[in-house]
């Protein structure tokens, strides 16, 4: 999906406006002048923060993600990218700030992922830093993804003589949590409506509710110190809390002293909630 990435969210996101939302987060919460931003895919907002004048680099897993990205920034030192699993961050450099921004935190589908990546983060945050990352909440999701059939939505966008329409199909299992999304892709040439590609993905992203995902970072070292809607980055949109019908939360958190008493993660899910 990297080669339509940005043909497509570039229709459907405006990273300058959420960018000065998370702005709206770092001044208020911290003083950022560094960021680590963590699942950056094609790095339009890494590429963001640093045109804004701070110090960043951007970790994906995507070989094919990370090269469109380091081919945005040419020859320029800021910002820097690195293939690298979110569940195993190993720099030399610590930030003010590590985020990780438009759901890429869903992909950490269980308990031990989530311990690996939040101390990851801790050991390379600086002392006062903050951790800001969208989590997509449990009692939002759409109710027609819990139905057999599904949810099903199109996007269709026309970019240099071609026609793309791409179908996702989402379905929410309330039981594990997990929204599995079927992404269906039709390249079609816009003059004689041949098929020139076509191509499935199916994603697999976890959903949270807020206690859970405060109660995640309690047992990792870290202090929530607000939940933001998400959804409200728009223009000149100021700080708004987040509600139980918010679909994208924007967790902050800074490091406590230590992580508490840690219980295994079985036990940890099971207090939640989360296999009832």
């Amino acid at each position: 999906m990297a080669e339509y990435y940005d043909i497509i969210y570039s229709k459907r996101v405006d990273y300058e406006s959420q960018a000065d939302y998370i702005e709206q987060i770092f001044a208020k919460h911290g003083k950022v002048k560094s960021v680590l931003d963590v699942a950056s895919g094609t790095g339009n907002y890494t590429l963001i923060f640093a045109k804004r004048g701070y110090a960043t680099t951007g970790l994906d897993l995507s070989d094919d993600m990370i090269q469109i990205a380091r081919m945005k920034v040419g020859s320029a030192k800021n910002p820097r990218f690195f293939k690298m699993d979110m569940r195993h961050i190993q720099l030399l450099d610590r930030y003010d700030a590590v985020t990780v921004l438009f759901g890429g935190f869903g992909y950490l589908t269980d308990y031990k992922d989530v311990e690996k990546f939040l101390q990851g983060a801790r050991s390379h945050l600086n002392p006062g830093g903050l951790l800001v990352f969208e989590f997509w909440q449990n009692s939002a999701i759409n109710p027609a993804a819990t139905g057999p059939s599904g949810h099903t939505s199109v996007d269709r966008v026309e970019h240099n003589g071609k026609l793309i329409i791409r179908v996702h199909l989402s379905k929410y299992d309330p039981i594990t949590n997990i929204h599995n999304v079927k992404f269906d892709h039709y390249i079609l040439d816009t003059k004689g409506k041949k098929l020139l590609d076509t191509f499935s993905e199916t994603h697999l992203l976890k959903t949270y509710t807020i206690s859970h995902i405060r109660e995640l970072l309690e047992r990792n070292g870290f202090q929530s110190l607000a939940f933001y809607s998400g959804d409200a980055g728009n223009t000149n949109s100021p700080l708004t809390g987040a509600t139980f019908s918010t679909f994208r939360v924007l967790a902050v958190a800074k490091i406590t002293k230590s992580p508490l008493s840690r219980r295994e993660p079985e036990e940890v899910e099971s207090a939640l909630g989360q296999k009832h």
